[in-house]
């Protein structure tokens, strides 16, 4: 197979020497050779696409996203848009005319500020749909309510589990149908096992088109969970319908684990790390902070792990080299973690395993140290600074100060990575032609990162350290920085093209900047 040849081009390898080159030889699906010259006479016997003087970064990673729960967002309903309770009722009526009797009626996206800033009970939901069963999963994920009829259908109505848990609410007319984490994850999960191949098929067609199409080259699906999600992606990518790379993680604890960690892998489907919660979330009041919520001075959240079951995870982690994401939010979560960390640290001192904690939306000055320390990954999602009304209604002014604090932690010298959690948390902003972001575009994510957005404006980055969080440093969080994330000879040739060159613009227009081709394994699976 003869090569192809780039040229023309504004070539950012991203690597140490902040190497820049104008052609690229590819072949094999591996970068062959880079040159400030365009290789005018030296590979005449190969396919040429002339750039155009284009800039051309590595393929960006999107190192922790929900694919399944994403797709789901693309052919079901998404209420982050909606705004007022007539919006979404009519909105959620008209979705499920659409629906046959015995379907569910799915949505997510959905903040309680539509119900008057009060979280939703069954009885909202059935005044609008009690004909068929209706799940509505909350913008970020930690909770969901159902109406009368899904209770009903998943035999939940009189369960005992669920009445006596208090992550399911419950009232003078028994549940009320919202439930809050672990419940989530195993509610979503019954209705899911139920859908039908095609439903994903569909689904995951879709999302990945809008993946390649914003210039993502390799996907952390950070909690796969099911064998079936991570089979159905091996069979989609053999069959052409799914480009992107995938490292697919388990859930720990779950009864999936054993089973899931004995799947095969293949070129483009890797076995990533494994995924826990430590607390919850902000917008439903369960992360675990150090002191009482703004605007619930009763709560400082909720801890969804012991601090044996912690020590645990964190022992047969170090000691085996198994990698884990350990969800943490709330800064008292975190201080508890890294308080046992240390601990068994000292008796398994392992800096290899490169374990990552996700989200640390808010963390005392004193606990960033540790990252270092402890050779912890931080993983950050940038878009989260949209939802400032939410962070300031959860923590008031005073905490500001310690929320998102990642030009902190590369400026210690922290591995820090950048990504989403789409289809869960910010609000979606608006495109300059009218429609909206998804969440997970890189653009989008490096415009929050390196402008003022964060009420904490001290901690916006330069534009290159936000493409070092989406290329090389994801590259070295799943332990492939020898072949990926940059662009260097041999390394697999997965890189995008933009429209505009983001290092030389105003950085408050980067959102608005187009990719104009994305290849991976040296194929153009987009080209404007």
């Amino acid at each position: 197979m003869s090569g192809i040849l780039f040229k023309n081009a504004k070539i950012y390898s991203m690597d140490d020497k902040e190497n820049v080159y104008s052609s690229m030889y590819i072949k094999d699906g591996r970068i062959v050779e880079l040159s400030q010259d365009n290789f005018e006479n030296k590979y005449l016997e190969c396919e040429v696409y002339d750039l155009d003087g284009r800039a051309v970064f590595p393929g960006f990673v999107e190192s922790h996203m929900h694919i399944i729960e994403a797709a789901r967002s693309m052919v079901e309903m998404d209420f982050k848009n909606v705004k007022n309770r007539d919006d979404f009722e009519h909105a959620l009526y008209s979705f499920s005319q659409t629906k046959g009797k015995n379907d569910w009626i799915l949505g997510s996206g959905w903040s309680e500020i539509v119900f008057g800033g009060v979280m939703p009970h069954r009885f909202d939901i059935d005044r609008i749909v009690n004909d068929k069963p209706v799940c509505l999963i909350r913008q970020d994920g930690h909770s969901l309510v159902l109406n009368t009829r899904a209770l009903e259908v998943l035999n939940l109505k009189y369960n005992k589990d669920a009445l006596n848990s208090p992550s399911a609410m419950k009232d003078e007319f028994g549940l009320t149908g919202l439930f809050y984490e672990l419940w989530v994850f195993e509610i979503i999960g019954t209705i899911m096992e139920n859908m039908p191949d095609i439903y994903y098929e569909i689904a995951l067609s879709r999302v990945d088109s809008e993946l390649v199409k914003n210039g993502i080259t390799m996907v952390n699906d950070i909690m796969t969970q099911y064998p079936r999600y991570y089979n159905t992606f091996k069979r989609l990518q053999k069959e052409g319908k799914m480009n992107v790379r995938i490292v697919a993680g388990s859930l720990g604890g779950s009864k999936e684990y054993e089973e899931f960690n004995k799947l095969e892998e293949t070129n483009k489907l890797k076995i990533g790390p494994v995924k826990y919660f430590v607390d919850g979330s902000f917008g439903s009041r369960t992360a675990l902070l150090m002191e009482p919520y703004e605007d619930d001075i009763t709560n400082n959240g909720c801890q969804n792990m012991t601090d044996e079951e912690i020590r645990d995870m964190i022992e047969n982690s170090l000691k085996n080299n198994i990698q884990i994401v350990v969800h943490i939010i709330g800064d008292l979560a975190i201080k508890k973690f890294l308080d046992i960390y240390e601990e068994v640290y000292k008796v398994y001192p392992n800096d290899n395993v490169r374990n990552r904690v996700e989200h640390i939306q808010i963390i005392q000055d004193e606990d960033i140290e540790r990252f270092k320390k402890l050779n912890l990954i931080a993983s950050f999602q940038p878009i989260f600074n949209l939802e400032s009304n939410l962070t300031l209604t959860r923590l008031g002014f005073r905490r500001i100060k310690d929320t998102y604090r990642y030009r902190t932690f590369i400026d210690r010298g922290v591995n820090v990575i950048f990504n989403s959690d789409t289809p869960f948390g910010a609000e979606y902003m608006q495109k300059s032609d009218g429609t909206f972001f998804k969440g997970f575009e890189p653009m989008l994510g490096i415009h929050c990162a390196a402008n003022p957005l964060n009420l904490n404006i001290n901690e916006k980055v330069t534009v290159k350290q936000a493409v070092e969080c989406y290329t090389k440093n994801a590259a070295f969080a799943n332990k492939i920085e020898d072949i990926y994330g940059t662009i260097e000879v041999n390394k697999l040739a997965d890189f995008v093209v933009l429209d505009e060159d983001i290092f030389n613009i105003n950085p408050l227009k980067i959102k608005d900047v187009q990719v104009y081709m994305t290849v991976i394994d040296g194929k153009i699976v987009y080209k404007k």
